[in-house]
């Protein structure tokens, strides 16, 4: 043997050996906290391969094929044929065969003879070798977690669905019910590969420095409108998307808004169509020249209504345009209160409520929901929690609504035949901290609440959660739809996205569970003061739910899986609701970005077929002590990793559970696309969600389109093309799938990420439009890779 090879093969011999022994030990470690043994044993053979490499033993070559077929016996074993489950576990070790293997023909057994001659060797490496390219090729193709087995369009059980708004996209969620669903289909399954960019428009306004593109435009008539995240309101052409106007409501920062600056959307309103005792303006110059109105907040707690065709303020609202949000909050509201998504304005009013800022402190303003005028710009009602169904008349001038009650901060719906608007409420701040809770917040928090949208009298309300510890606001705009029964009765439901990637379809009538919700026992060992719920709501449909095992810890590597199992072992888990403890870390699973965010859902409204994407990202968290977090260098802050919860007896510490690649550290997906029946209940197909090509990886970008299922932010547009759009993905592009199986079948490459919902309409020249907002991709923490895209597409 050349001196040199030996040299090689002796370094290769002490690398295993190292690594061996960093698994064994590890593997010990774990075993003491009750986990699996596998990584002891498979530690100990590596290192005795590398061993065998080093004497130049025979016995080395059987060792290292033996650990690969226990590795991969253990594997299938613990997870089955779950792809990504298996690659870090097998891996590693087809590697170590592969190199034991090259190195065979230097081998020698004990009474003398080679271990193995160069043909054998060559051709069992080849083997290994083509194992190992099979499973770099699979990790370019998606995965399904539910495969599609009806490969049959789902049938049509409402013909005229999407049909209420014409050709236009008239509210955020296309229409009140929050549908999300277009009758379009010029745009379908057999020509959808054709789509190109027929227009790009740039708003002037990048999203840096804790601004973040999350708008979904309106198109009405010849128009389409959208905001900025600083509250300036666009109007563009949308033919060739060109400006038509600009307002700048010029907003004031905030310490509130300072680094946290959105606008989802604005709305409209046409006074002509109102009923004739709503529409009485005055027709002087100003009312005549604002018939048609976009509505809009800003994020320093203003309202306010602009004349839809020039952009001019409509000095009959309010103050000369403008509402001030912040009257009746107290004195607190300024620093904490202020709005970013858009308003439901409906039957002449406008709803509104308002983000306040998570676990800084006790005392926060009223969660208060308001109605107001949506032509003088008057207050007519406030629904606070703290009155509840009692009195919704506003308070007089003055007098302060009570304050730490849920708010509500995302986008309402509306029932214009059983004139009801519905909305989901949060939690009250802070969050992690439930033992200062008041009995109108237990009562209201993490529901789902029906109200009179003229009057603000409330008919129900149903809880989501029964204590919330987790900050798992309700956000989603609720979905309505009318469910067919299989006796061919109609059910007015109310779908229900949460955090906790729960799926409450509830009787929009009465707020009655129209799919079957249990409560189900969880952990009560919660620190002294802190008050817990004994049971906690589940229904039977939910995505993404299933408690976390050891087994499903997850890594790049068997050493990143090995790390992500001790620390699971580690930790405080019983299950979703284990409380937090000052003690060692709680594993809080859903994580509180959800599960179903603000984006929400789409529901192909002439088949029933529920659209939604989640978000699957695990965290930890513990009570610290504030002067503890000061000594060890913590930084507060209402969304970083640690929060100061003043008023409270703890503050707390929070953040991913994530292993030291920066890699999550359960397995993927950590986003999906789900189709879900609601005719049945049963889901159609779930499939992973944007790959890893632009998310950066221990500060790398990978640059492979590698379809792992990555967070997910904002929502799908479907179509009656049987298609679902989406581009809320941490990859830079949009995408189109196939209703019926899930399948991609177009994407387009953005020039930086989105995070809202795309939207689509038919226009004057006949095409249908496929519009995307790109800002950058959700939470960078940097002002790289940022933008401020209007791009529509359509095809040639």
């Amino acid at each position: 043997m050349k001196r040199s090879t030996s040299i090689v093969v002796n370094i290769i011999g002490v690398v295993l050996i190292l690594l061996g022994l960093i698994l064994a030990g590890g593997g010990l470690y774990l075993i003491t906290l009750g986990g699996s043994w596998f990584y002891l044993i498979a530690g100990l053979a590596m290192a005795g391969c590398g061993a065998g490499l080093i004497k130049k033993r025979a016995w080395a070559l059987p060792l290292a094929w033996g650990l690969l077929i226990f590795s991969l016996l253990w594997a299938f074993y613990e997870v089955g044929t779950d792809f990504w489950q298996l690659v870090p576990r097998t891996v590693a070790f087809l590697v170590v065969a592969l190199v034991v293997t090259l190195c065979a023909p230097l081998l020698r057994k004990a009474a003398g003879g080679k271990a193995l001659g160069c043909k054998p060797s060559a051709a069992l490496s080849v083997v290994l070798v083509a194992a190992i390219v099979a499973i770099f090729a699979n990790m370019f193709r998606p995965h399904a977690e539910v495969e599609a087995t009806d490969t049959h369009a789902a049938p049509v059980i409402e013909k005229s669905a999407g049909e209420d708004s014409g050709s236009d996209w008239p509210a955020w969620g296309r229409n009140a019910m929050g549908q999300r669903f277009a009758q379009f289909s010029q745009i379908n399954t057999s020509n959808v590969k054709g789509l190109k960019v027929a227009w790009t428009y740039r708003t002037g306004d990048l999203a840096t420095n804790g601004a973040e593109y999350q708008v979904t435009p309106l198109k009405i008539d010849d128009t389409m409108y959208l905001c900025t995240p600083i509250n300036k309101v666009i109007a563009l052409d949308p033919t060739t998307g060109k400006e038509k106007w600009k307002y700048d409501p010029n907003v004031k920062q905030t310490p509130a808004n300072k680094n946290w600056k959105r606008c989802r959307g604005v709305s409209y309103a046409n006074l002509d169509t109102l009923p004739v005792e709503q529409n009485t303006a005055a027709v002087d110059t100003a009312a005549a020249s604002c018939r048609k109105r976009i509505i809009s907040t800003t994020i320093d707690a203003r309202l306010f209504a602009l004349d839809a065709e020039t952009g001019k303020v409509c000095s009959d609202f309010g103050d000369n345009g403008y509402v001030d949000l912040l009257k009746g909050l107290g004195p607190t509201a300024p620093d904490s209160y202020y709005l970013t998504s858009a308003p439901l304005v409906a039957d002449g009013v406008i709803m509104v409520g308002g983000k306040l800022n998570d676990n800084l402190t006790t005392g926060e303003a009223s969660g208060v929901v308001r109605g107001f005028d949506v032509r003088t710009g008057k207050l007519l009602w406030a629904w606070d929690p703290s009155r509840g169904p009692r009195d919704s008349s506003p308070l007089p001038d003055g007098e302060t609504y009570a304050i730490e009650s849920p708010n509500f901060w995302g986008t309402a719906a509306y029932d214009s035949k059983l004139g009801l608007a519905y909305f989901p409420t949060g939690n009250q701040t802070p969050d992690f901290w439930t033992g200062n809770r008041h009995a109108y917040s237990d009562e209201y928090n993490d529901s789902v609440v029906a109200i009179e949208l003229k009057t603000g009298k409330e008919r129900w309300h149903f809880r989501t959660a029964n204590q919330d510890q987790f900050d798992y606001d309700v956000s989603s705009q609720p979905i309505l739809y009318d469910l067919p029964g299989k006796d061919g009765t109609i059910t007015p439901v109310l779908i229900q996205l949460t955090k906790r990637g729960q799926i409450f379809v509830l009787d929009r009538r009465t707020g009655q569970p129209v799919f079957p919700v249990e409560n189900r026992k969880v952990s009560t060992d919660a620190m002294p003061g802190m008050k817990v719920s004994p049971t906690q709501p589940y229904s039977s449909l939910s995505v993404g739910t299933t408690a976390l095992k050891e087994s499903d810890m997850w890594g790049a590597s068997i050493f990143d899986q090995l790390y992500c199992r001790i620390q699971f072992k580690e930790m405080r888990w019983e299950g979703e609701f284990t409380p937090l403890s000052d003690k060692k870390r709680t594993l809080i699973y859903p994580g509180y970005y959800g599960g179903f965010n603000w984006g929400g859902g789409a529901i192909d409204a002439s088949t029933g077929t529920l659209i939604v994407n989640d978000i699957r990202m695990a965290q930890w968290g513990r009570f610290i002590k504030r002067e503890e977090a000061v000594r060890v260098g913590l930084k507060p802050s209402t969304e970083g990793e640690y929060s100061t919860q003043n008023g409270t007896p703890w503050g707390v510490e929070r953040s991913m559970f994530v292993s030291p690649m920066g890699v999550p550290c359960f397995k993927p997906p950590f986003g999906s696309l789900t189709a879900i029946d609601l005719t049945t209940g049963k889901t159609r197909w779930q499939v992973p969600m944007g790959s890893i090509q632009d998310a950066p990886v221990a500060g790398i970008v990978p640059g492979m389109r590698i379809p792992l299922g990555m967070p997910t932010m904002g929502g799908p547009l479907v179509t009656k093309g049987n298609l679902t759009f989406f581009h809320g993905t941490l990859d830079y592009y949009v995408r189109a799938l196939d209703n019926t199986t899930g399948e991609e079948l177009w994407r387009g490459r953005l020039p930086v990420g989105g995070q809202g919902a795309p939207m689509s309409y038919l226009d004057k020249d006949g095409k249908q439009y496929i519009v995307v907002v790109a800002g950058g991709a959700t939470r960078t923490g940097t002002n790289d890779n940022r933008g401020d895209y209007v791009i529509a597409y359509a095809l040639p």
